[in-house]
């Protein structure tokens, strides 16, 4: 069986996804140098051009496509195989990234349950907003709100709706102050109060908030406080509402255009680790 170097390919199939030598260098611990290099010795093994070169940007031939098609299937065939023979005699933590609204009030309960279901995996939470490299990071599953993950598999978690709550469920929406989360760059879709009252033609004096929270967490302590009333995601601040600490106020909901979604790489699609979190998450 006459196989190319194994150094080489990974150097090529991580050059050909993230489109640079720079980038694909970042990701392996090397220089772009480095990687230009072992993509050479492969295209010499080959006999074959598998990239054009022009100044800084690398492009893929038409051989170079049609091989890289076919070394990422078989490179995510190995590291799956491979994820999934090792994990069962190991206790590495199983590392979840999770946006602070997911992580803070929708997640503690589900984890529970997967504790209960494999005592034997320990799990690491981080906490952040921002898109991250899952590879870099060591990162095995993130869980976010919408956005586009094209390099890896991404699965529905849920679709929510925002709705008003307040500290008091007597609160009026025409009426009491209001208190804005602020979303950020990276979910800037979710609408606000101002896109919920123009959908459903209700009047009031002002749609400015009083306040703004950088974050659903921080926003539903806002409410709690009684500086006034917030539209949230109702599943994932459903926690909240159930144990009586916010409160569902008399209004329309108004649908958010993007769902839930859980992301992991796609040649971690064998992880027993994995399959049981997404069964857990109730990923649709």
């Amino acid at each position: 069986m006459k196989l190319p170097p194994l150094n080489a390919l990974r150097a090529f199939e991580c050059a050909a996804r993230t489109g640079s030598f720079s980038a694909a260098g970042a990701e392996l611990g090397v220089s772009s140098a480095a990687v230009s290099m072992q993509v050479k010795n492969l295209e010499d093994w080959l006999g074959l051009k598998l990239f054009t070169r022009r100044a800084n940007q690398v492009r893929l031939t038409d051989a170079g496509r049609d091989y890289y098609q076919k070394a990422a299937i078989s490179l995510a065939e190995i590291a799956s195989f491979t994820e999934a023979l090792t994990e069962g005699g190991t206790r590495r933590p199983l590392v979840i990234s999770a946006t602070p609204a997911l992580a803070q009030l929708w997640l503690p309960e589900r984890l529970k349950n997967f504790a209960e279901v494999r005592p034997d995996v320990p799990v690491r939470l981080r906490i952040e907003d921002d898109r991250i490299d899952l590879e870099a990071e060591g990162i095995d599953a993130r869980l976010t709100y919408g956005g586009e993950h094209p390099e890896h598999r991404t699965q529905p978690l849920f679709n929510d709706r925002l709705v008003p709550v307040g500290a008091d469920p007597q609160m009026d929406i025409r009426t009491a102050p209001l208190v804005e989360v602020s979303w950020g760059e990276t979910i800037s879709s979710v609408p606000g109060w101002r896109q919920y009252f123009v959908q459903h033609g209700i009047t009031r004096d002002g749609t400015a908030a009083a306040v703004t929270g950088q974050s659903v967490p921080s926003v539903v302590a806002l409410v709690q406080a009684g500086l006034g009333i917030a539209l949230l995601p109702e599943q994932v601040v459903g926690g909240e509402i159930r144990a009586g600490r916010l409160h569902r106020l008399d209004g329309p909901a108004l649908e958010m255009p993007r769902p839930y979604v859980l992301v992991t790489a796609h040649y971690k699609s064998r992880s027993r680790r994995l399959r049981t979190l997404a069964e857990v998450l109730g990923v649709r």
